[in-house]
């Protein structure tokens, strides 16, 4: 590698400030399995696969299922949970954001007896809150059948906490075709951005400066 395209690498990597991701595991499912996820059916958690939980692999694109089907074999009696621990680590002036994408189907009618999908954050205390660290959840109770994607930003008390859980949640209505929802979910993640962005260092600048009087130089020879 040539002087000058060193100094330039170097000033690239001083300059750059991106957020960090990746801290949800396995949050895009693209290991096609359940690696760094819990599933749970009525609270307790499954060690071998179970018909309530599935990967969906569209050539390669997977995204993860959860099901409550009695006709497909279900064993779920109250709610099917798909569980992971969160990494809040991230600096004191961080913001926090949190996203997924999500599909919720099936046959039930949308009444308020029907089948239902909620997701929060939990602790190993019981505590179930939303985004502002309060009691309540992330995305409210729905039995009405749609998509989208989840973007908020989290309350900074929840930087650098431990022993968090976040659960996506599938629950068995009590209507004649309740038990026949799926919930499909995919791109889980959890961002941290600082939330003041320093201009460059000093030493950066002074880099960028050399690297162009470095150039201009080498030129000037070659005109000679």
């Amino acid at each position: 590698m040539k002087t000058t395209p060193k100094i330039l690498t170097l000033l690239c990597l001083l300059l750059t400030t991106s957020a960090q991701a990746a801290l949800v595991t396995n949050g895009d499912f693209q290991s096609c399995d359940f690696a760094g996820w819990d599933n749970y059916t009525d609270g307790v958690r499954h060690t071998s696969p179970n018909t309530d939980f599935a990967i969906v692999n569209n050539a390669g694109a997977c995204q993860a299922k959860v099901s409550i089907d009695v006709a497909s074999g279900a064993s779920a009696f109250f709610a099917n949970t798909l569980s992971t621990e969160i990494d809040f680590t991230a600096a004191s002036n961080a913001q926090l954001w949190l996203s997924f994408d999500w599909v919720f189907s099936g046959f039930d009618d949308g009444s308020n007896l029907a089948d239902v999908f909620f997701v929060n954050f939990t602790n190993s205390l019981g505590d179930i809150t939303g985004a502002d660290a309060n009691p309540g959840f992330l995305f409210e109770p729905t039995s009405t059948y749609g998509a989208g994607t989840y973007s908020m930003m989290l309350d900074n008390r929840f930087i650098n906490q431990s022993g968090w859980f976040l659960d996506f949640n599938l629950e068995g209505g009590f209507t004649p075709d309740s038990f026949s929802s799926t919930l499909l979910i995919d791109n889980v993640a959890l961002r941290s951005a600082p939330t003041n962005v320093p201009g460059p260092p000093m030493s950066a600048l002074l880099l960028l400066g050399a690297a162009a009087l470095f150039t201009r130089h080498k030129q000037s020879i070659r005109t000679i």
